[in-house]
């Protein structure tokens, strides 16, 4: 016979589909088919001939947690049947929830339904959408309609004001602190899935761009390596961050004089610690190489070096690169350098889909394939590669 907690099991079970009803009941005013409740629960609930001692051991502890002994959760219906061997019997006939209150309380969710109510009443005469997107929407946003958002006052009035005025003003070219809501800066930013999903299911990522607001500033932070410093008229500098807009006008300033070749690095300390070497510009790259630096046509005029970590995203990044610029050369992403510091290899994330760049040098490709073939062992970060090594490599180079 099931027991209480395998009736609990499958309540929960049916929780989704009763998100479902109650969303229905909210936005459209009307259910599906037929009506939720009365819930009933298949299960076993024992047979007619069943030793009468063990049947009664089973149903007491079911009985004494159910509505019939409690005055709420499920409900426990009897039929009486007469039995060869035990005469006239009360025998379990069927297990349901019949309403709302009992069904709720018993799988505590209570306060989650009361979440999710007090979200639509708001959101269906406030936000945007027509009643079928915001059905549409719901149903796939459950997990936020029943979180607990009683820490932030109007969570959802908000929500809808910020989401009501970027579908206004779709190119306003402000920052998010400029918008002007009653809403702090922060709960845009801590909210930023959440607003944008009531225009996309695509990711946040780059969410000022999709909604025509202004983005801070990506600078581009490089050094020259060579014994000539930067020249800013007058001034004579080390190193420099620019905002990318300014960034990609190089060409046109005093930077670039005596500069043959471009260097990009992707980790900080070795873009820091990278040796001497003539005429070059030291660029550190940390992962947005190919989406911020592709505008920088001057870079076609320009020997260039990419310096990535030996493992999957490496390579790949190495690839989009060439895209860009084909003239893009790698540096210490070869075998010898695998193998002369293999010690430090470690597990690394692989690509989506296994897929595999495709514009590599063969040797790139084999080193590549190495990195693949060994899935605990398919990562050499960059900073492993000691200075003396990378000065070995320095000499080697054509320039």
């Amino acid at each position: 016979m099931i027991t209480g907690s395998e009736i609990r099991q499958k309540a929960e079970r049916k929780y989704t589909d009763f998100l479902k009803y109650k969303i229905a009941c909210n936005l459209n005013g009307k259910t599906d088919d037929e009506a939720f409740f009365p819930l009933h629960i298949k299960a076993d609930k024992g047979k007619a001939n069943d030793d009468l001692q063990k049947y009664e051991q089973e149903i007491t502890p079911l009985y004494e947690q159910s509505k019939n002994k409690t005055g709420t959760g499920y409900t426990l219906e009897f039929e009486e049947i007469n039995t060869r061997n035990y005469g006239h019997q009360q025998k379990l006939k069927n297990i349901l929830f019949e309403n709302e209150e009992d069904y709720l309380s018993f799988i505590k969710k209570k306060a989650e339904i009361k979440n999710l109510t007090t979200a639509l009443e708001i959101l269906k005469t406030q936000i945007f959408l027509s009643d079928t997107e915001l059905t549409d929407w719901a149903l796939a946003h459950t997990q936020d309609l029943t979180a607990d958002c009683s820490e932030e006052t109007d969570f959802w009035k908000n929500i809808c004001l910020c989401a009501n005025w970027l579908h206004e003003n779709q190119k306003s070219d402000l920052y998010i602190r400029e918008i002007p809501l009653s809403v702090h800066t922060k709960f845009i930013e801590t909210n930023k899935a959440l607003i944008h999903s009531f225009f996309s299911t695509d990711s946040t990522a780059d969410f000022e761009a999709k909604h025509g607001l202004k983005q801070k500033p990506y600078l581009v932070r490089f050094r020259s390596l060579s014994e000539m410093p930067l020249l800013l008229g007058n001034l004579s500098v080390s190193e420099l961050s620019l905002p990318l807009q300014d960034f990609i006008h190089l060409d046109k300033s005093e930077c670039l004089q005596h500069i043959q070749t471009i260097l990009i690095v992707e980790n900080e300390l070795v873009y820091l610690t990278f040796p001497k070497m003539k005429n070059a510009l030291c660029i550190w790259g940390h992962g947005f190489t190919v989406t911020m630096l592709k505008h920088c046509e001057w870079f076609h005029n320009y020997r260039i070096l990419y310096f990535g970590d030996l493992d999957e995203h490496g390579f790949q990044i190495l690839s989009d690169f060439r895209i860009h610029f084909p003239q893009t050369e790698s540096f210490c992403m070869d075998m010898r350098t695998l193998q002369e510091f293999s010690q430090f290899r470690c597990k690394g994330k692989v690509l989506s889909g296994n897929s595999i760049p495709q514009n590599l040098s063969d040797e790139e490709r084999a080193v590549f394939n190495e990195l693949r073939n060994n899935t605990e062992r398919n990562r050499l970060e960059q900073e492993r590669i000691s200075v003396n090594y990378i000065r070995g490599k320095l000499r080697y180079l054509k320039f």
